[in-house]
Protein backbone atom coordinates (compact mmCIF):
# COMPACT_ATOMS: atom_id res chain seq x y z
CA UNK A 1 0.00 0.00 0.00
CA UNK A 2 1.31 3.17 -1.17
CA UNK A 3 -0.27 6.81 0.78
CA UNK A 4 0.69 10.26 -0.64
CA UNK A 5 1.13 12.56 2.45
CA UNK A 6 0.13 15.88 -0.07
CA UNK A 7 1.26 18.86 1.72
CA UNK A 8 -0.89 22.66 1.34
CA UNK A 9 1.67 24.67 1.58
CA UNK A 10 5.50 24.71 0.24
CA UNK A 11 6.98 24.02 3.68
CA UNK A 12 9.06 20.68 3.06
CA UNK A 13 9.57 20.51 6.87
CA UNK A 14 5.43 20.75 7.51
CA UNK A 15 5.13 17.99 5.26
CA UNK A 16 7.96 15.60 6.75
CA UNK A 17 6.62 16.24 10.41
CA UNK A 18 3.07 14.73 8.64
CA UNK A 19 4.33 12.01 6.72
CA UNK A 20 6.95 10.73 10.07
CA UNK A 21 3.69 10.91 11.75
CA UNK A 22 2.07 8.58 9.75
CA UNK A 23 4.98 5.81 9.45
CA UNK A 24 4.98 5.78 12.85
CA UNK A 25 1.12 5.38 13.44
CA UNK A 26 0.70 2.81 10.37
CA UNK A 27 2.23 -0.62 9.69
CA UNK A 28 5.73 -0.82 8.37
CA UNK A 29 4.62 -2.68 5.10
CA UNK A 30 2.49 0.88 4.16
CA UNK A 31 4.55 3.29 2.34
CA UNK A 32 4.26 7.21 3.21
CA UNK A 33 5.36 9.35 0.19
CA UNK A 34 6.06 13.04 0.72
CA UNK A 35 4.29 15.46 -0.95
CA UNK A 36 5.27 19.03 -1.45
CA UNK A 37 3.88 21.40 -3.73
CA UNK A 38 6.22 23.24 -5.84
CA UNK A 39 4.15 26.73 -5.59
CA UNK A 40 1.79 28.32 -3.47
CA UNK A 41 2.19 29.53 -0.12
CA UNK A 42 4.81 28.62 2.28
CA UNK A 43 2.01 28.78 5.38
CA UNK A 44 -1.65 29.18 5.20
CA UNK A 45 -2.66 32.81 6.75
CA UNK A 46 -5.38 34.06 4.37
CA UNK A 47 -8.15 33.00 1.96
CA UNK A 48 -6.11 34.22 -0.93
CA UNK A 49 -3.25 31.69 0.40
CA UNK A 50 -6.33 28.79 0.57
CA UNK A 51 -6.85 29.31 -2.63
CA UNK A 52 -3.43 29.88 -4.16
CA UNK A 53 -2.83 26.17 -1.91
CA UNK A 54 -5.68 24.73 -3.18
CA UNK A 55 -4.70 24.70 -6.62
CA UNK A 56 -1.07 23.69 -5.47
CA UNK A 57 -2.72 20.59 -3.99
CA UNK A 58 -4.89 19.81 -7.11
CA UNK A 59 -2.09 20.34 -9.94
CA UNK A 60 0.32 18.05 -7.91
CA UNK A 61 -2.18 15.62 -6.92
CA UNK A 62 -3.38 15.02 -10.69
CA UNK A 63 0.21 14.57 -11.40
CA UNK A 64 0.66 11.88 -9.29
CA UNK A 65 0.62 8.32 -10.11
CA UNK A 66 0.51 4.64 -8.79
CA UNK A 67 -0.44 5.35 -5.14
CA UNK A 68 -3.59 4.16 -3.50
CA UNK A 69 -4.99 6.88 -1.23
CA UNK A 70 -3.97 10.23 -0.61
CA UNK A 71 -3.89 12.36 2.87
CA UNK A 72 -4.24 15.73 2.66
CA UNK A 73 -1.51 17.29 5.17
CA UNK A 74 -2.95 20.54 5.35
CA UNK A 75 -5.07 21.92 7.98
CA UNK A 76 -7.98 23.37 6.02
CA UNK A 77 -8.40 19.83 4.17
CA UNK A 78 -7.50 21.84 0.59
CA UNK A 79 -8.83 20.62 -2.61
CA UNK A 80 -10.56 17.70 -1.12
CA UNK A 81 -14.01 17.76 -2.64
CA UNK A 82 -12.27 18.55 -5.98
CA UNK A 83 -9.87 16.09 -5.85
CA UNK A 84 -13.03 13.35 -4.46
CA UNK A 85 -14.59 14.50 -8.00
CA UNK A 86 -11.47 13.35 -10.27
CA UNK A 87 -10.06 10.78 -8.92
CA UNK A 88 -11.06 7.38 -8.52
CA UNK A 89 -9.51 6.64 -5.25
CA UNK A 90 -9.63 7.63 -1.81
CA UNK A 91 -8.51 10.97 -0.41
CA UNK A 92 -9.00 11.95 2.94
CA UNK A 93 -8.80 15.60 4.97
CA UNK A 94 -6.95 15.53 7.95
CA UNK A 95 -8.97 17.55 10.06
CA UNK A 96 -12.17 16.31 9.22
CA UNK A 97 -10.45 12.71 9.96
CA UNK A 98 -9.62 13.85 13.05
CA UNK A 99 -13.50 15.36 13.73
CA UNK A 100 -14.31 11.72 12.61
CA UNK A 101 -11.95 10.05 15.27
CA UNK A 102 -12.69 11.95 17.76
CA UNK A 103 -16.49 11.30 17.98
CA UNK A 104 -15.79 7.59 18.17
CA UNK A 105 -14.25 8.36 21.39
CA UNK A 106 -16.07 11.00 23.16
CA UNK A 107 -19.80 13.01 22.51
CA UNK A 108 -18.00 16.39 23.83
CA UNK A 109 -14.97 17.65 21.71
CA UNK A 110 -12.89 20.43 23.03
CA UNK A 111 -10.61 21.52 19.90
CA UNK A 112 -6.95 23.50 19.81
CA UNK A 113 -5.66 25.54 17.35
CA UNK A 114 -2.85 28.15 17.05
CA UNK A 115 -3.14 31.72 15.58
CA UNK A 116 -6.09 33.30 16.31
CA UNK A 117 -6.12 34.76 12.95
CA UNK A 118 -7.10 32.04 10.83
CA UNK A 119 -9.19 30.88 13.49
CA UNK A 120 -12.62 31.60 10.92
CA UNK A 121 -11.17 29.53 7.87
CA UNK A 122 -11.05 26.35 10.48
CA UNK A 123 -14.61 27.12 11.33
CA UNK A 124 -15.45 27.65 7.16
CA UNK A 125 -13.62 24.13 6.87
CA UNK A 126 -15.12 22.76 9.65
CA UNK A 127 -18.52 23.71 8.75
CA UNK A 128 -20.07 20.48 6.61
CA UNK A 129 -18.91 18.51 10.11
CA UNK A 130 -22.10 20.44 12.28
CA UNK A 131 -19.18 21.57 14.81
CA UNK A 132 -21.33 22.92 17.07
CA UNK A 133 -23.39 20.20 17.25
CA UNK A 134 -21.03 18.68 20.00
CA UNK A 135 -18.15 21.24 20.61
CA UNK A 136 -17.24 21.97 24.28
CA UNK A 137 -14.57 24.50 23.99
CA UNK A 138 -12.26 26.18 21.73
CA UNK A 139 -8.85 27.44 22.42
CA UNK A 140 -6.68 29.73 20.39
CA UNK A 141 -3.04 29.47 21.16
CA UNK A 142 -0.13 31.92 20.07
CA UNK A 143 2.99 30.63 19.24
CA UNK A 144 4.43 31.69 15.86
CA UNK A 145 7.65 29.51 16.75
CA UNK A 146 5.72 26.42 17.51
CA UNK A 147 7.33 24.06 16.91
CA UNK A 148 10.09 25.14 14.24
CA UNK A 149 12.86 23.02 16.11
CA UNK A 150 13.50 19.84 17.03
CA UNK A 151 13.01 21.12 20.61
CA UNK A 152 9.17 20.70 21.35
CA UNK A 153 9.04 20.71 25.18
CA UNK A 154 8.00 24.58 25.72
CA UNK A 155 5.58 24.15 22.79
CA UNK A 156 3.68 21.06 23.98
CA UNK A 157 3.60 22.42 27.59
CA UNK A 158 1.60 25.19 26.00
CA UNK A 159 -0.83 22.87 24.14
CA UNK A 160 -1.05 21.02 27.37
CA UNK A 161 -2.55 24.45 28.90
CA UNK A 162 -4.81 24.61 26.29
CA UNK A 163 -6.12 21.15 26.16
CA UNK A 164 -6.63 21.37 30.10
CA UNK A 165 -8.39 24.17 29.50
CA UNK A 166 -10.70 22.71 27.48
CA UNK A 167 -11.20 19.28 29.46
CA UNK A 168 -12.26 22.16 32.18
CA UNK A 169 -14.90 22.80 30.12
CA UNK A 170 -16.31 19.56 29.54
CA UNK A 171 -14.46 18.31 26.86
CA UNK A 172 -14.50 14.45 26.40
CA UNK A 173 -11.50 14.07 23.83
CA UNK A 174 -9.63 16.68 22.19
CA UNK A 175 -8.67 17.77 18.65
CA UNK A 176 -5.24 19.56 17.96
CA UNK A 177 -5.76 21.17 14.39
CA UNK A 178 -2.92 21.73 11.52
CA UNK A 179 -0.63 20.00 10.06
CA UNK A 180 1.97 21.56 12.05
CA UNK A 181 0.57 19.85 15.05
CA UNK A 182 1.27 15.96 13.85
CA UNK A 183 3.00 14.06 16.55
CA UNK A 184 2.24 15.85 19.29
CA UNK A 185 -1.28 13.85 20.28
CA UNK A 186 0.99 10.64 21.59
CA UNK A 187 3.72 12.72 22.88
CA UNK A 188 1.14 14.67 25.25
CA UNK A 189 -1.16 11.94 25.44
CA UNK A 190 0.51 10.38 28.90
CA UNK A 191 -0.74 13.63 30.72
CA UNK A 192 -3.69 14.14 29.68
CA UNK A 193 -7.02 12.85 31.23
CA UNK A 194 -8.99 12.33 28.03
CA UNK A 195 -8.35 11.20 23.88
CA UNK A 196 -5.88 13.85 21.84
CA UNK A 197 -6.04 13.65 18.73
CA UNK A 198 -4.04 14.85 15.69
CA UNK A 199 -4.41 14.92 12.12
CA UNK A 200 -1.08 13.43 11.69
CA UNK A 201 -2.20 10.08 13.20
CA UNK A 202 -5.96 9.92 12.44
CA UNK A 203 -5.53 10.80 9.19
CA UNK A 204 -3.12 7.62 8.33
CA UNK A 205 -5.48 5.30 10.07
CA UNK A 206 -8.59 6.53 8.22
CA UNK A 207 -6.87 6.79 4.74
CA UNK A 208 -5.45 3.38 4.92
CA UNK A 209 -8.70 1.87 6.27
CA UNK A 210 -10.50 3.42 3.31
CA UNK A 211 -8.01 2.15 0.82
CA UNK A 212 -8.73 -1.54 2.17
CA UNK A 213 -12.29 -0.93 1.38
CA UNK A 214 -11.81 -0.31 -2.41
CA UNK A 215 -14.39 2.30 -2.68
CA UNK A 216 -14.62 2.53 -6.60
CA UNK A 217 -16.88 5.45 -8.98
CA UNK A 218 -19.70 3.61 -10.73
Amino acid sequence: MRILCLNGNTTESITTRVADEMRRTLDPSVEVIDGTPELGPPVIYTRVDLVAATHAIVDKAMNVTDVDGIMLAVSFDSGRDALREALDLPVIGMTEASVAMARMNGSRIGYVSLGKSIEPLYWENLHHCHLKEDLAAWETIEAPSAYSSDSYTEADNTVIEACQAVMARGAEVVVLLGAVMAGVAHRIQPVCEVPVIDGGAAGAVLTQAAIRMRPTKN
